[in-house]
């Protein structure tokens, strides 16, 4: 989407917006109607992940050409840590430059998800976490095209509600999925000792091929 197309707030286009402002109160207002901006921008965008190296020096986001204004990178981070501890974005594992921005959070696409695998009639169906994300069958679904850690942390979330079970590929990571039936006495008692630190839930052992096996035997 080309910068025309966003309906930019109209403090897009006042200079002291792009600047950190010695009033510590009038700063903090700004720096949340940067988190505002930038979670608007991001779901209009369909944008999921922000790599700031790139994105700081040439993205309209971060810089408005007409009146010759863009953030400088320590305001940006100030401001991207003000979403993390507000839970609306999380740095990728062992990055300080890409961060991903929850415009939904994970719990909320497992949500959207399960009414699509309702929908779809995909119960007790296997797809690959690449057919998730690029295959026709999810074209037009929300979740197309949603980048692969945000979506295994969705996954993760419909795991622990008994909604699928993860399963892993040779070299370790999680590679595909199987949608299940939620079953509410399953979720109540994985719930359960998921909190004592116990169970097929607490550890490694809540993924791998011999998941469902666990699971059938937690369940009975």
């Amino acid at each position: 989407m080309s910068k025309k197309e966003f309906a930019w707030p109209t403090h897009y286009d006042f200079p002291p917006f792009f600047t950190k402002q010695p009033n510590r109160e009038t700063n903090t207002k700004r720096v949340q109607m940067w988190k505002e901006l930038i979670m608007a921008y991001c779901q209009s965008n369909r944008i999921f992940v922000i790599n700031i190296r790139e994105s700081l020096p040439t993205s309209p986001l971060f810089g408005n050409e007409k009146i010759s204004r863009r953030l400088r990178q320590d305001d940006l981070h100030e401001i991207i840590q003000y979403m993390v501890a507000a839970g609306l974005a999380e740095w990728l594992p062992g990055e300080t430059n890409k961060v991903m921005i929850y415009w939904r959070k994970p719990s909320e696409w497992a949500d959207i998800m399960f009414e699509w695998v309702q929908a779809q009639g995909l119960n007790e169906s296997v797809m690959t976490l690449y057919e998730i994300r690029e295959g026709d069958a999810t074209v037009g679904s929300e979740f197309h095209g949603m980048d692969s850690e945000l979506l295994l942390k969705t996954l993760k979330v419909m795991e622990k509600m008994g909604r699928a079970v993860l399963f892993d590929a040779e070299g370790g990571d999680a590679s595909g999925v199987k949608f299940q039936q939620e079953n509410e006495s399953v979720v109540s008692k994985m719930d359960a000792w998921y909190h004592r630190g116990q169970g097929p839930y607490s550890g490694p052992a809540a993924h791998g091929p011999k998941a469902a096996e666990r699971i059938a035997a937690f369940e009975a």
